[in-house]
């Protein structure tokens, strides 16, 4: 599968599919080699329509042109279009499941001889090229097949390839992660307001404090709690509010809603 052009068909037309659609075609993945399939004919239209792919509400024609097939559905939907498309599947094809709790040992039962299955778990932050895909090629995958998957969902972001057991685990911080960040922003930018800064410069601060502090935690291997030191001086206002911080149990409260199950909620 190495080295040609590979059309790909996402099965499923939510946000998503949309994330990595717009990665891929941002990291040079031609609109042409793009297929994506929903339900909803007006909905269809209007993501064919916003990013020049291709369209169609047939799972299995759609399928039927991909070398990847991207599984971009709820669980309770797997087993149902697999079983519409693995007929029409081309030899050599990978099938690549989003959907949380539907093992490989599942999908590989229900395809031919010859196609792949692999599970992945993107984020969201694809559709501006910073995602992050954990990805479990199956046994039933050859190193090229697993290569291919791994090179397309690398054209939106870093691929880490985990074993299947660990996407639970990694979830919360990976494909979740997202969300705790932007909660993290929401909140500097409404405490920039309540300081008199006006919303839309409130975003742009908080925006770039957060694009630095990334960039900075990529380039330096030091300890977290040390460069945050670098910006908090003894006595000084910022180790201050991390004392606040930490009265409001901040750090206990993102360990907890991160480290171990979702808490029910009231």
């Amino acid at each position: 599968m190495g080295g040609a052009r590979q059309a790909v068909a996402f099965l499923g037309a939510g946000a998503v599919s949309e994330a990595l659609i717009a990665g891929a075609l941002a990291g040079g993945v031609k609109p042409g080699d793009v297929w994506v399939t929903a339900r909803d004919q007006k909905h269809l239209d209007a993501v064919s329509a916003a990013h020049g792919v291709r369209g169609t509400t047939d799972n299995a024609a759609a399928a039927a042109e991909a070398r990847i097939v991207v599984l971009a559905l709820p669980a309770a939907a797997v087993t149902g279009v697999l079983e519409e498309v693995a007929g029409r599947l081309r030899d050599g094809a990978v099938v690549v499941s989003l959907a949380d709790g539907v093992p490989l040992a599942e999908l590989e039962q229900r395809l031919p001889e010859g196609a792949g299955a692999a599970r992945a778990m993107p984020s969201l932050t694809a559709q501006v090229g910073e995602g992050l895909t954990l990805l479990t090629p199956g046994a039933s995958c050859s190193a090229a097949q697993g290569d291919a998957v791994a090179a397309f969902f690398e054209r939106s972001g870093k691929v880490v390839r985990v074993a299947e057991e660990q996407h639970a685990v990694l979830g919360p911080l990976s494909s979740g992660g997202p969300a705790y960040v932007l909660y993290l922003a929401e909140a500097m930018i409404e405490a920039g307001t309540v300081r008199g800064i006006p919303r839309d410069l409130a975003r742009e601060l908080a925006t770039q404090v957060l694009t630095g502090s990334a960039a900075w935690l990529r380039a330096d291997s030091r300890e977290v709690a040390t460069l945050r030191e670098k910006v908090c001086a003894p006595g000084g206002a910022g180790i201050r509010r991390i004392a606040a911080l930490d009265r409001h149990a901040v750090r206990a409260a993102v360990v907890s809603a991160l480290g171990g199950a979702p808490p029910d909620l009231p």
